[in-house]
């Protein structure tokens, strides 16, 4: 007896491992591209206006990237603007 084991492959190869490895990289990569390449929404699709709609104002959402852009919406976008898919965020209130 040589001291392997009789069944099989019970140990993990460097060559399936990195084959593992590579592959779970590639669908990682595939889905952060995915994200990134989701197209915005219109402005008028969310029914946007460049004026706040009582204490609802873009500066105060949590999709709001200062100074002047939305992580949802296209286009340019005014801190006192607002829309329909206002989410207030608990760091802007």
């Amino acid at each position: 007896m040589s001291g392997e084991p009789t069944s099989g492959s019970a140990r993990l190869s460097r060559r399936s491992v990195l084959g593992g490895t590579i592959g779970a990289v590639g669908v990682l990569v595939g889905v952060v591209s995915l994200a990134k390449a989701q197209p915005k929404i219109s402005k008028v699709a969310v029914n946007y206006q460049d004026h706040p709609d009582g204490d609802k104002r873009c500066d105060k959402c949590i999709q709001f990237q200062p100074p002047g852009a939305c992580k949802v919406v296209d286009g340019t976008i005014s801190p006192q603007g607002s829309c329909r898919i206002f989410v207030l965020s608990p760091t802007r209130s």
